[in-house]
């Protein structure tokens, strides 16, 4: 999962939202066995790695490059790469956004199944026909609770 990527989508929609995380899990797990279940992302927020971590999710700390550059997508293709080479997958299941397509493409020339799970892919564009399975963004939102926006954040620092 590459987490920024499902925010923005899920923002876009509703700027208040957020992703229901242990849903996307339920989908995944729908597919067969999960052994590898990974969230990339800069995991500043302590409340929202909880999150991801209670609901499946390893979150993988991915180091910002620059002011707001998290290069989270490429550590998504490359471990994602590694892991289909170690021939580890039956089923690829990702969220992410049309940036997947390398990886995708390799899945199926492996001929393993891609699935796309609260994707951020375009409409028309060159992910979806890769996929075997597609559920955009949108059908895993959903808005905050008074009491979570209005919480203070605890800073890991």
């Amino acid at each position: 999962m590459d987490y920024p990527v499902l925010l923005r989508a899920v923002r876009a929609i509703e700027a208040d939202a957020v992703p229901r995380l242990g849903d996307i899990v339920r989908a995944a797990r729908e597919l067969g066995a999960v052994f590898i279940s990974r969230a990339y992302g800069a995991w500043y927020d302590i409340d929202e790695a909880t999150a991801a971590f209670s609901a499946g999710l390893d979150p993988v700390f991915v180091p910002p490059v620059g002011p707001g550059n998290v290069p989270t997508t490429s550590a998504l293709l490359n471990e994602g790469h590694a892991i289909l080479q170690q021939g580890q997958v039956d089923v690829l299941a990702l969220s992410a956004d049309d940036r997947a397509q390398p990886l995708m493409v390799a899945a199926r020339d492996l001929g393993v199944p891609v699935a796309l799970i609260a994707h951020a892919c375009q409409p028309g564009g060159p992910c979806l026909d890769l996929a075997d399975t597609a559920i955009p963004a949108a059908e895993f939102l959903r808005t905050v609770t008074r009491a979570e926006r209005y919480r203070r954040s605890r800073s890991a620092a």
